[in-house]
């Protein structure tokens, strides 16, 4: 290839188009399909195109002979639109864009219903799709991100399995979640679906990609979603009928509906720093190159390892990824967006959606992101990604997933057999990396900067920009993950229930929910859940990634302690602190071991009965004493939690050993 100074031709060239593409941007919000006075309008941005065409279809089949009809669009203020009296509601469509020699037929980008596997628009008044009530839900959301319990779910998971309970016809589907009072296959006692996410108390639900992404609707493959197709319809294999537009949408409104009036947020996983189709995706084909980063050559870049990253600082990128999120949180009522690879998006962009959100009354809506990319980016200063080297520079309402935290507790993801705190490997030469006492207290306090501490591994602004978690869908789930560490031989490892593992996955919870930012867990980490080993399921069976309600039931336990110590951090504000203070107020013990941890929080809040509270955890070999700190005469430290269960009831602290593989939780009581 020519190459010129440092970039090839084809780039020079490139980067010519998008600045005049640039220079030809449209700022109305009225992109895609629109209803009024008995009319419908098409809308779409495309500068280049000598001319484009709505051809209306009968189906939402592609290869069906069913045309019906050519609106013929004409350009003005940057934009292409067309406007038709005719009724063509319930019908189907896509552009026919020309140009040059080239024709190409194109699903258009804003198209918010499509037929079945995504390849046709639908042309479908969204107001005809709301379930009865949907305008008169009424839930209450949490007052900041730190108040937060998520729960991260793949809606095929939830309700699969034959032992669910849940109805054959709803399995796998939205409508699972309409199901208020479903239990365990022959065990009224045990319950599942709706009924245990009410049980265990949880108050978001994390939903991986449920917009329609590229597969088969009608078989039975499965996917994680992390595929884009069309980012404003929800995925049609979730719906009882995939065909029908209309029923995807309002089975989606069902279940968000059903989670709402159980006062369970939603929030929605997106991808919007790929797509799975580069060269023939819809928005190469409506304007090509300009929605995607190139390389010095010219060529697509690859900073996802899926074939492309898109270009979100360029300016209708920038609009449609706001779009797109502000279409879901008003038409779906969706609470939160979680960013798949946030770092390959820059920081503006994401700071500017903020902004937005909050002046459109939307400031409930939490935003949070995987604060990296798969290996490299593309974006260009004075632009800079929104990357955990850059928490910084973004909104201090833009939350992180800690790594840090993560990482501090069980070891290093890419290294199966790498361990940390909870194997008792602190301090022990690792694979990767080697993790210290020092590692898991700053992640403990959400490596928050305070006061003098604005050390490396001090990024985050505050806790509204930390996730806390131990595990999440990707790499190895926390039990899988502790099988292996404690196994290296792969042929020896079981993943049944074992008593030492559920007292290291106890030891996990306890510093899961005494640590500084939001939790967040992988649904089924509180019982265990295991996919056998396989750390990256997207495309296994249901089977590996279902969620088996019967271990539910097995480490009934262990599920009573995550509910028990949510319980402790709700009734207990400083572990949910917005600020830096309760950070900075935290205390450390000298325990003279990297394996044996223990911090004391005191409450700001003169008037809560618990004045402080002490964690002690110990994965080492050894026992070890804690000395709680004197009380007042009227004043005693009260035993919440420890491996036998947790809870907002105290019980004298008697007994302050804290043997190997236990920890203990204190709060100190204010006297009368």
């Amino acid at each position: 290839m020519e190459q010129t100074g440092i970039y090839g031709l084809k780039k020079i060239q490139i980067d010519q188009r998008i600045g005049f593409l640039e220079e030809h941007t449209y700022q109305g919000n009225d992109l895609g399909v629109t209803f009024q006075e008995g009319q419908t309008t098409f809308k779409c941005w495309s500068p280049e195109a000598e001319a484009i065409e709505v051809i209306i279809y009968q189906s939402g089949e592609v290869g069906k002979a069913d045309q019906l009809m050519t609106v013929p669009m004409t350009q003005a203020d940057n934009c292409w639109s067309a406007t038709t009296k005719q009724d063509i509601h319930g019908l189907f469509y896509t552009y026919r864009i020309t140009r040059g020699t080239e024709t190409v037929e194109t699903v258009d980008l804003y198209a918010k219903a499509v037929g079945i596997n995504g390849d046709r628009g639908a042309i479908l008044d969204l107001r005809t799709t709301n379930p009865k009530g949907w305008l008169e839900t009424n839930y209450t959301v949490p007052d900041a991100i730190t108040d937060a319990y998520i729960w991260e779910l793949h809606v095929e998971d939830f309700s699969s399995a034959a032992n669910s309970g849940i109805s054959a016809a709803n399995r796998g589907k939205y409508l699972a979640f309409t199901e208020p009072d479903t239990h365990l296959l022959n065990d009224p006692e045990q319950a599942t679906g709706m009924a245990y996410l009410k049980e265990l108390g949880i108050n978001y639900v994390h939903l991986l990609p449920m917009f329609d992404y590229d597969n088969d609707e009608t078989s039975t493959t499965y996917n994680w979603g992390y595929d884009p197709k069309n980012y404003n319809a929800p995925e049609g294999k979730y719906a009882s009928d995939p065909y029908d537009p209309a029923v995807r949408i309002r089975e989606c409104k069902q279940m968000i509906q059903a989670l709402h009036q159980e006062n369970i947020g939603v929030v929605m996983d997106v991808v919007f720093n790929h797509t799975a189709i580069t060269e023939k995706s819809w928005f190469n084909l409506t304007v090509p190159d300009y929605y995607y980063r190139q390389n010095n050559a010219g060529d697509f870049a690859d900073g996802s390892a899926c074939g492309n990253e898109t270009a979100s600082e360029r300016k209708m990128m920038r609009k449609f990824i706001h779009d797109s999120v502000l279409f879901w949180a008003k038409e779906y009522q969706i609470d939160g967006f979680r960013f798949d690879l946030m770092g390959l998006h820059d920081v503006d962009t994401m700071n500017q959606l903020r902004q937005r959100l909050d002046e459109e009354g939307l400031e409930h809506v939490i935003l949070y992101g995987e604060p990296w990319d798969a290996g490299s980016n593309q974006i260009m200063a004075p632009n800079i990604p929104a990357n955990k080297s850059n928490v910084w520079a973004l909104d201090e309402r833009i939350a992180v997933f800690s790594d840090d935290l993560r990482d501090s507790i069980k070891g290093d993801v890419f290294e199966e057999t790498d361990g940390a705190f909870i194997q008792g490997m602190n301090g022990r030469t690792q694979t990767k990396e080697t993790f210290y006492l020092h590692d898991l207290t700053t992640a403990i306090q959400g490596n928050t900067r305070f006061d003098d501490h604005h050390a490396e591994n001090r990024w985050a602004k505050s806790p509204q920009q930390v996730i806390a978690y131990a595990s999440v869908h990707d790499n190895l789930t926390l039990w899988d993950k502790m099988v292996a560490t404690m196994t290296p031989d792969p042929d020896q490892r079981v993943y049944t229930q074992d008593a030492t593992l559920i007292a290291r996955n106890k030891l996990a919870a306890a510093l899961l929910f005494t640590s500084q930012g939001a939790v967040l867990t992988q649904a089924g980490e509180e019982f265990g859940r295991t996919k056998a080993g396989d750390e990256n399921s997207f495309r296994s069976s249901i089977a590996i990634n279902q969620l088996d309600w019967q271990r539910a039931k097995a480490f009934k336990e262990l599920r009573a302690l995550y509910r028990g110590l949510w319980q402790i951090r709700q009734n207990f504000a400083p572990l949910r602190d917005k600020t830096t203070g309760t950070a900075a107020r935290m205390h450390f013990f000298d325990t003279q071991s990297d394996n044996i941890v223990a911090y004391e929080i005191p409450n700001a809040e003169p008037t809560h009965p618990w004045q402080s509270l002490i964690v002690a955890a110990n994965s080492g070999e050894d026992h070890w004493t804690l000395t709680l700190p004197k009380t007042a005469e009227n004043e005693q430290w009260l035993l919440v939690a420890d491996q036998t269960g947790a809870g907002v009831e105290g019980r004298p602290a008697e007994d302050t050993v804290i043997a190997p593989l236990h920890f203990m939780i204190w709060v100190k009581m204010r006297g009368e």
